[in-house]
């Protein structure tokens, strides 16, 4: 973290010229309202968020050193209710960030939900993610200061990969008297995975496969729990969640030999995340931790390896609501490689990042946020086609804005 805190005064000089984006989103100040759908059995809403982004150092968390305007999102989403226990509903989604995305419109979700009891039910169909305190919650941008959850576990990129799965889930609630509650999920299913999607750069920035990178992606299943502890401290919960790839198999052309195949293959992925969060008065407080292992299998036309895949992930984060229109947050996200390529020097296998953040919220409908990042280290940092990073340095700061509307 060598020289972290002696760069924190140089997120305001990023943005300058960004600044004036700020006023992106007063069109919508209409918006004092929302206007009835269909009948009042359904909910319809969506949202649509425009950003500028800019950084030095390196290209993170996508291509955006000259600055980018190329950072959005947009869904609309629409469920009902049939008779007392059925829930159907869905939402199409699309973003950009960089290169990644394309603004492609692609089905986010979409779920048939039948609850029994309180203590019982089932979801089958897009299920979304639950994993950590915010896997199932990535949309609810107007709800938290942040402009990026931190990285070390909600990295932007993966999104189109790890929000949601196709398969199915129990859930429920179990009362526990004294001691709270506790909900819990049991999920199975199956995660589309391709080329074009941003998990495929995790692997091309590998140094495996020649340009333009992965080829062919699949996985076998995904599954895993997720336990959540609704204390009887009024605002404490604790998460504990346990999920797994099998087999995530991506082959392409052998960069020293591009007229030949090769492949990575890792065995059982897995990711257990422990959480807790406290909201007390206009503080909310949260951190979480996640160990990740599993087995990676090199195939080159020379010959196979073995490798232990070993990460750590996690962070600490605070906010704080000022009045009814502000609020501010900060966190610290660490990413560390535990098990490095031999002679890799050591900035390659860690990423540290502090960030803050200010929300102002126009209206019920309309928010801006405004956010600076500071970077040690360049793991998780691409030279990827999509991405490129030709020489890589070791501390980047990033700044951006973002003004979302919601409806």
């Amino acid at each position: 973290m060598k020289g972290t805190m002696n760069n924190l005064s140089s997120f305001v000089g990023l943005g300058r010229g960004a600044l004036a984006f700020l006023s992106f989103g007063l069109f919508a100040g209409f918006a004092s309202g929302a206007v009835p759908l269909g009948n009042s059995n359904v909910q319809i809403g969506g949202f649509l968020s425009q950003g500028y982004i800019q950084s030095d150092g390196n290209n993170y968390p996508f291509e955006d050193k000259d600055g980018s305007f190329d950072f959005r999102e947009m869904g609309i989403n629409a469920s009902t209710t049939v008779g007392a226990h059925l829930r159907v509903g869905g939402q199409l989604f699309a973003q950009r960030l960089g290169n990644y995305g394309g603004d492609k419109v692609k089905l986010d979700w979409a779920i048939a939900d039948y609850n029994f009891c309180q203590q019982f039910g089932i979801r089958v169909g897009r299920v979304k993610y639950p994993k950590g305190l915010y896997g199932e919650a990535l949309d609810l941008d107007a709800i938290r200061p942040f402009i990026f959850l931190p990285m070390a576990l909600y990295n932007p990129i993966l999104r189109d990969f790890s929000s949601a799965f196709n398969g199915g889930m129990i859930y429920g609630n179990i009362p526990a008297n004294k001691a709270g509650s506790f909900d819990y999920k049991v999920f199975y299913g199956k995660v589309p995975v391709g080329p074009d999607q941003g998990v495929a750069d995790f692997l091309n920035n590998a140094g495996l496969f020649a340009p333009p990178g992965v080829q062919v992606m699949r996985i076998d299943y995904t599954a895993g729990v997720q336990v959540q502890w609704n204390t009887p401290i009024n605002g404490l919960k604790a998460v504990a969640s346990y999920s797994y790839l099998q087999n995530l198999f991506t082959s392409g052309k052998f960069i020293a030999f591009p007229v030949v195949d090769s492949s990575l293959k890792l065995d059982r992925f897995a990711s257990p995340t422990f959480s807790i969060e406290y909201i007390r008065d206009q503080w909310t407080f949260a951190g979480e931790y996640q160990p990740v292992s599993g087995t990676s299998f090199v195939t080159t036309p020379f010959g196979g390896t073995v490798s232990e895949v070993k990460m750590n992930n996690w962070y600490v984060s605070v906010a704080r609501r000022l009045n009814d229109k502000f609020e501010v947050g900060a966190y610290y996200s660490v990413q560390d490689n535990k098990n490095p390529p031999a002679g890799s020097p050591d900035s390659a296998n860690y990423n540290r990042d502090w960030a803050l953040s200010l929300k102002y919220e126009l209206n019920e409908h309309v928010v801006f946020k405004i956010e600076g990042h500071t970077i040690d280290g360049v793991y998780g940092i691409f030279n990827t086609t999509r991405n490129p990073n030709p020489k890589l340095d070791n501390h980047t700061n990033f700044f951006a804005v973002k003004t979302t509307l919601s409806f």
